[in-house]
């Protein structure tokens, strides 16, 4: 039997309220620097804008980037544990909740961000829906750190093969927390672009880039720096680990 959304969003549950805070907070895809810039300048591209919502801020990275950029920045997460450690530290407004069900009155917002969310989120558009009903009118969302699937659908015949029989985030939960890296081979941009039509969203931007993860295996590093090269030649969307989008109400 397939999987229902109430299964992906509490196996995510399960995984996030168990994760050590200052271990994920370390998480190395994330947390390089060249990285950490590229998504304070996008967020800095939008200041002057207000208040910023982060939907899934974890251990409040993005929280922590768009401070000096809005007047106000609030987060909410599925993970009482992690909110609770996050408000402790930082005391940032915080609340408990899921991506499908925003605990704010409409136009609330005139950013909302979705870092590394949405590809745990089997259907996506009724969170896209939900973004856009509590964006104020010109407001955007932000969506990022999501696996490319033009570039995953290779990458996920060798996942399948090599873990067919255990699984390859170190549990099941894990397994179905990562839906769209485990299941899928990735977020299809095009798709993606589509649901948030769908949802009222315009002047969608799709920019894609690879992984600048430093704790990557030798060989995928090597791997990486093949995809560097023959992108210097020629964009092609393949060649791309990940994706992020910037869409406007």
């Amino acid at each position: 039997m397939s999987p229902s959304g109430r299964d992906v969003r509490d196996a995510n549950r399960r995984v996030f309220e168990s994760k050590d805070f200052d271990e994920y907070a370390a998480n190395p895809s994330i947390f390089e620097a060249s990285r950490q810039a590229e998504i304070e300048a996008i967020l800095a591209g939008r200041e002057g804008r207000g208040r910023l919502l982060d939907v899934g801020c974890g251990t409040g990275n993005v929280l922590r980037l768009a401070r000096g950029h809005f007047g106000r920045v609030v987060g909410v997460d599925l993970s009482g544990r992690l909110l609770r450690e996050l408000r402790r530290r930082e005391g940032h407004p915080l609340a408990a909740s899921e991506a499908l069900f925003l605990p704010f009155r409409e136009s609330s917002f005139d950013l909302v961000s979705m870092y590394a969310l949405v590809h745990h989120l089997l259907d996506p558009e009724p969170a896209f829906r939900e973004a856009w009903r509590v964006l104020r009118p010109d407001g955007a969302l932000y969506l990022d750190h999501d696996p490319n699937w033009y570039f995953g659908r290779f990458h996920h015949l060798y996942y399948r093969v090599r873990y067919a029989s255990r699984p390859g985030f170190g549990s099941w939960d894990a397994e179905m927390s990562e839906w769209h890296h485990t299941r899928t081979g990735g977020l299809h941009p095009e798709r993606i672009r589509e649901a948030l039509e769908r949802s009222g969203f315009r002047d969608i931007r799709v920019r894609y880039r690879i992984t600048t993860n430093p704790a990557l295996p030798a060989a995928f590093r090597a791997v990486r720096a093949v995809l560097r090269a023959l992108s210097r030649i020629h964009p092609f969307k393949s060649l791309h680990t990940h994706f992020w989008v910037l869409a406007r109400k």
